[in-house]
């Protein structure tokens, strides 16, 4: 086994995927079976670390304030003994991903990082899951504003016969440092994300809508929708198309995208698919890779801090299979995620839940890529309007995940029973699509702060036409 590889593809998902555990709760994102061929230690109860929130949870936004990370290890059975293990900031771990992946992340400053009870775990002898274990990243006059730090981790064993498995011992945590740049955490912890329709609508409306009791912004991200997926046919591959109106809201960042973001909001954009056969579940591993590369470019371009994915329009079955592209499907969708993801680790990767995303057997993305589960590579996924099903991606927990979403193309229309119902069941966000200007919006809107965020909604009065 190749174990610098294994270690360096366990780094970005933000902690290692985690081994069997026979008693836990449905959000745990554990999978339900040992992969025995991943049990490198043959003869001895094997130990690895995870993080439980998934890709969600990998990448911190510190600000004025210390923030918070955690890890849990989880062991391949009982040991039948108490087992001492430790947690150690290892800046090899950073320098491996960072020759791997062609990037220059420095390592947050060892005097910037506390880990509680010095790094120290304990796992009772009839358990196998420990109890989590907080790292916190205090600001710092040696950390940059805007500059995103890795912060690598490695786990270690102190008991004998019990070892840590080769794929599953480290993890990176990426802390992106934003100063005074404001948080839009709401009290209930849930966040909401928003569509807007650049094509007729403007962006900057998503300013107006905030929460009455603590000022806070209603959107937590707001995603541009959106840049289109093609075949080039000039170039003889698949690549990304702006059309006009998606150009100028890039090319005026500092005017439509950068408000947001000083306001706390985090700004992606969508890819959707154009309606000639190519799309974002149907692209080789290769093709893959260069498509990550290109969006990669546009994210660091244009500062936006992720990519949605939406599987539409994309008319797969209609053309013949084009060079670059594979028979459509779930797994080359995983895969296209996952180099994303790969090449950004700091960013979002969101997904609105259609198409093959749903996977051909109704079960989401459940097939781990180069061993790394889908949860660990998707920060977030939204459901269909009002669909209430749950498809959760392999290692994805319900806090990464949205129901009943909302569509505000007919302004006053709402559904509360599936937002109730969204918060009710655990769920970790809300999403609305078509957000448009002026407060014909008030009553859906108030729905997600009443039912979301035990809060009234505020619409300041301002409205933002097009204007370009």
């Amino acid at each position: 086994m190749n174990c610098k590889k294994n270690i360096i593809w366990n780094l970005w998902l933000g902690c290692g995927a985690g081994l069997a555990l026979a008693a836990c709760t449905s959000d745990e994102i554990i999978p339900s079976s040992v992969d025995e061929g991943r049990m490198e230690i043959v003869g001895k109860n094997i130990c690895a670390l995870y993080n439980p929130a998934g890709a969600a949870g990998a990448t911190l936004e510190l600000r004025t304030e210390p923030v918070t990370g955690e890890v849990r290890v989880v062991l391949s059975a009982a040991a039948g003994q108490a087992v001492d293990l430790k947690l150690v900031y290892d800046e090899t771990l950073l320098e491996e991903y960072n020759e791997a992946n062609a990037t220059d992340f420095d390592a947050v400053p060892t005097s910037a990082v506390r880990l509680e009870a010095d790094g120290a775990l304990l796992v009772g002898p009839q358990t196998t899951l420990s109890d989590p274990l907080q790292v916190w990243v205090d600001p710092s006059d040696d950390l940059a504003v805007g500059t995103t730090y890795g912060l690598p981790l490695r786990l270690t064993s102190e008991t004998d016969g019990v070892g840590i498995s080769e794929s599953e011992d480290s993890c990176i945590f990426w802390v992106k440092v934003l100063g005074e740049r404001p948080s839009t955490q709401k009290d209930t912890g849930m966040i909401t994300v928003c569509y807007v329709e650049v094509n007729g609508n403007n962006p900057l409306n998503a300013l107006e809508w905030s929460c009455k009791r603590n000022d806070k912004p209603l959107f937590d991200i707001v995603n541009l929708f959106a840049a289109n997926i093609n075949w080039i046919e000039e170039e003889g591959r698949v690549g990304v198309v702006l059309n006009p109106n998606v150009q100028h809201i890039l090319a005026n960042r500092d005017k439509y995208i950068q408000p947001l973001q000083d306001a706390g909001m985090r700004v992606s954009l969508t890819i959707l698919g154009n309606g000639d056969g190519t799309g974002v579940a149907n692209l080789s591993d290769e093709a893959a890779r260069l498509f990550a590369e290109e969006l990669r470019a546009i994210v660091e371009s244009y500062g936006l801090d992720g990519v949605d994915f939406d599987d539409e329009y994309s008319s797969y079955s209609q053309f013949p299979i084009r060079p670059g592209c594979v028979e459509y499907g779930a797994a080359p969708y995983a895969r296209l995620l996952y180099e994303v993801k790969r090449l950004m680790p700091d960013k979002l990767v969101t997904v609105y839940q259609i198409g093959q995303a749903m996977g051909r057997d109704g079960r989401g993305f459940n097939m781990m890529i180069d061993g790394v589960r889908p949860g660990d590579f998707i920060d977030y996924a939204y459901t269909d309007y009002g669909a209430l099903y749950d498809v959760l991606h392999l290692g994805m927990t319900r806090s990464q995940w949205g129901v009943g979403s909302l569509d505000m193309t007919y302004e006053g229309e709402s559904n509360p029973e599936n937002i109730q119902y969204n918060r009710r069941e655990g769920y970790g966000l809300q999403m609305v699509y078509n957000l448009k200007a002026g407060n014909g919006q008030k009553t859906p809107l108030g729905d997600v702060a009443k039912y979301i965020y035990d809060d009234e909604v505020v619409w300041s009065g301002k409205s933002h036409a097009k204007d370009w």
